[in-house]
């Protein structure tokens, strides 16, 4: 699933190579990842122009020249590629297909649960999705202080946290694995037990391995609007490393369950106290 740093990448390929782009034809080969009919989508579309490409969690907010958004989260997996005029999409595969004024197309593509929703100008933050979004990480007003205050009194396992959108939008289960390993913290630890050193730790660790995603191109599968993909796998400390040296003291990583996901841990690094 794109987490946010892949979705930053995405945003600024957008922004690079589709903003002025005036949208000529909709095409829609699955409805069910629209929020409204696809002829209105296709009327609503028709003759618009893209203005701005914007990150907001695990979603791309596309700002259109009437100040209406569409915005697109590609679920379980997915991409949004830009083809030529020449090229043809497969209506399997293809969700959606953006087809402009100068021929190029740009092909949304999801595994599983993607969206391309319709919102009426001034109304994003009505959306039953994204208006529940949590703070986002890379933000200034993200403060040692605001993350200690938002998890006074937190009994649940801190990863849980950390992975909840409407808690910190954007974090999922790619990057939260190096995040609570720089931050030397167990997955299943308590949020409520960290200590004021710790929760200084967390907040470090949260921005450095955002920011090094991002740097890194996005993460693995993942693509920008180019077909570009992401390196941030060449740059993994623990995640996804199991039985390979902790690249701090070389115990073993160790794999295990925590609630509904896969956790990679460093025991020596990530003790459980």
């Amino acid at each position: 699933m794109p987490e946010l740093p892949d979705i930053v990448v995405l945003a600024r390929s957008m922004n690079e190579a589709l903003c002025g782009r005036v949208i000529r034809e909709v095409v829609v080969n699955q409805p069910k990842c629209l929020n409204i009919a696809p002829d209105e989508l296709g009327r609503r579309l028709a003759g618009r122009r893209f203005e701005s490409f914007e990150q907001r969690g695990k979603w791309i907010l596309a700002r259109l020249d009437d100040g209406s958004t569409l915005a697109f989260n590609l679920g379980m997996g997915g991409e949004m590629v830009l083809h030529r005029s020449d090229e043809i999409p497969d209506p399997a595969r293809e969700r959606v297909v953006l087809r402009f004024a100068d021929g190029e197309q740009l092909w949304i593509h999801h595994w599983w649960f993607g969206h391309v929703h319709y919102i009426p100008p001034g109304e994003v933050e009505q959306h039953p999705q994204i208006g529940r979004l949590g703070i986002e990480p890379l933000n200034d007003e993200f403060t040692v202080e605001r993350l200690a205050n938002m998890l006074a009194g937190k009994r649940g396992r801190i990863k849980s946290y950390l992975l909840d959108q409407s808690f910190i939008a954007g974090i999922g289960n790619v990057y939260v694995q190096d995040t609570l390993w720089l931050a030397r913290l167990h997955p299943e630890r308590r949020a409520n037990t960290l200590s004021d050193d710790e929760i200084a730790a967390l907040h470090r660790a949260i921005r450095h391995v955002l920011r090094t995603g991002i740097e890194a191109g996005g993460g693995p599968g993942e693509k920008d609007v180019y077909g570009q993909p992401g390196r941030y796998d060449t740059r993994l400390q623990v995640g996804y490393r199991t039985g390979k040296p902790c690249p701090d003291c070389g115990t073993i990583i160790e794999e295990l369950r925590v609630g509904q996901t896969t956790s990679y841990i460093c025991p020596h690094c990530q003790p459980l106290v």
